[in-house]
């Protein structure tokens, strides 16, 4: 029996759709633990990304409900998610304005902080070797269409805009796509020096990642099945290739 004082999350039959056809989740039901780091795989449109989104409470279920720390997750205010649970996406939102602005947006704890204070709360969390590879570190101009900066700017704007918060639970669905591995193998120095009762989610192709959690879930076809090993996710997925045809991606 599960310890209830190191559940972070548990889906309760939990039913998604975005239509009135096909449900993305079926009647799911897993649970997440405290501190462990869990692997979201399967194939492109399996429903990866929507059951990452339901966890950060993007969308709510059709029926069924999703606890969080115990209560059911209507329960929470949108600021306590968002202080809570740490989403970053593969494409992430930017506003008009700086770098700084950016990390700022929507977090009461630094909103009125001026850049040289900004700059030392970056340095205590490491994340100040990030900002140096903005030309004009926190007050580089991102403009309205965000054009001015690289995909892989962005992802980093949203990964310093996410850990100031010091989330709880964070998801990371393919969050260092584009991204050198030089500054990949940055991102997850400092992840790995998160608290070690911090939940994480990852959404990743890359088998490595996978083969480091602690738990795997393969979904897809409205079902989240948690493999036994790393072995059987590897089959669950060859599985879905083998059956899909040759424009599968």
């Amino acid at each position: 029996m599960t310890d209830n004082s190191k559940q972070i999350m548990r889906f309760k039959d939990v039913t998604f759709s975005y239509d009135e056809g096909k449900p993305v989740l079926n009647k799911v039901n897993f649970e997440l633990l405290e501190g462990k780091t869990y692997a979201l795989v399967g194939p492109t449109g399996g429903g990866k990304s929507t059951t990452a989104s339901i966890m950060a409470r993007l969308y709510d279920p059709v029926s069924g409900s999703v606890e969080f720390k115990n209560k059911n997750i209507r329960c929470y205010t949108p600021t306590q998610l968002s202080k809570s649970i740490g989403f970053i996406l593969q494409e992430p939102f930017l506003f008009s304005g700086s770098v700084g602005d950016n990390l700022r947006y929507g977090n009461e704890e630094i909103a009125k902080l001026e850049d040289k204070d900004l700059n030392q709360m970056l340095t205590d969390l490491e994340l100040n070797r990030l900002v140096e590879m903005f030309e004009k570190g926190l007050q580089t101009e991102v403009s309205d269409n965000s054009e001015n900066i690289s995909l892989g700017q962005k992802q980093l704007i949203s990964f310093m805009r996410t850990m100031l918060r010091s989330p709880e639970f964070l998801i990371l669905d393919e969050a260092t796509a584009n991204i050198d591995t030089v500054t990949e193998s940055l991102l997850e120095d400092i992840i790995n020096k998160l608290p070690n009762t911090t939940t994480k989610v990852v959404i990743a192709h890359r088998l490595s990642t996978i083969k480091n959690a602690d738990q795997i879930f393969f979904i897809n076809n409205g079902v989240v099945q948690s493999a036994a090993s790393f072995d059987e996710a590897i089959n669950l997925i060859e599985g879905v290739k083998r059956l899909t045809p040759p424009n599968f991606t």
